[in-house]
């Protein structure tokens, strides 16, 4: 349970987190931006990624990447993953100029414009021109892909990802193929290491962006400690994964954040605790 922060109104905003323990289980490389900002606010942080990014076994479409790319007009990136894993076959400044770009996420933005300049121009924006989309959904709402008829188009993704881009892109009549460029996996931790890691203390709040991630998690804790966290508040990033933490078992609060950025994930667990004391 949250334990409960009296007055919390008139807590400098430096201390409004400052009896949460935050269990943050996104990938290692993903943490520090959210810690920080968690941490500027008095909460104490405990890392526990539950999914490793690794490499993909390259194929000969991934090693002529350079050349493959340039048959296609359009290239979507579902994560910052698919854009660091995508640039390792390929260099930005031998892509063609006719090649547009859709992203999901600021984080996969920023990394996309870290590797093609002057890239707005070409970016595929949201109905309000953001160039932050935070989900399938909302890539799919782009005025850019509601006519793709004979466009051929490639998203990058890590193994497994999910399907609804191209499905829903196929049925606009679009060729799409998949370029998976990374895959996920459960990392190793030894029998004791969650336990060891809570000795000074449980979890008040659980950061989950991916049901992968909340499955390694339960996955690889003990039985009393997976009991435990059933009963913690959880803050999961869509309401699609709301339905599989259900099925995991967990009966505690669920903050669901607008958007999986860093700063959406603080406002949204910064409103959920200022919303219990009230």
């Amino acid at each position: 349970m949250v334990v409960p922060t009296p007055f919390l109104s008139n807590i400098s905003k430096s201390q409004q987190l400052s009896r949460q323990v935050v269990l943050n289980t996104r990938p290692v490389h993903q943490q520090a931006v959210l810690n920080q900002l968690l941490q500027s606010q008095g909460a104490t942080i405990l890392s526990f990624p539950s999914i490793e990014i690794v490499g993909c076994d390259p194929t000969e479409f991934h090693l002529n990447l350079s050349q493959n790319i340039n048959h296609y007009d359009i290239a979507l990136f579902v994560s910052r993953n698919a854009v660091d894993g995508a640039f390792k076959f390929m260099r930005a400044d031998e892509l063609l100029s006719h090649l547009e770009f859709g992203v999901i996420g600021e984080s996969t933005y920023q990394a996309l414009a870290a590797q093609v300049s002057h890239l707005t121009p070409r970016l595929i924006h949201s109905p309000n021109q953001s160039q932050t989309l935070y989900n399938s959904e909302g890539l799919l709402a782009a005025a850019k892909l509601q006519q793709v008829a004979g466009k051929n188009i490639i998203i990058f993704r890590g193994q497994q990802g999910r399907n609804l881009l191209g499905d829903e892109l196929r049925s606009r009549h679009a060729s799409v193929d998949y370029c998976e460029v990374y895959r996920r996996q459960l990392p190793y931790y030894e029998a004791n290491h969650y336990q060891e890691l809570c000795h000074q203390g449980s979890p008040t709040i659980v950061v989950f962006t991916s049901t992968e991630g909340m499955q390694n998690t339960m996955e690889a804790v003990d039985r009393y400690s997976y009991r435990q966290l059933l009963k913690t508040p959880w803050l999961l990033i869509s309401e699609r994964m709301r339905e599989s933490a259900v099925n995991l078992g967990h009966n505690g609060s669920i903050i669901i954040a607008k958007n999986a950025s860093d700063e959406g994930i603080q406002l949204a667990i910064t409103k959920w605790i200022s919303e219990q004391t009230v």
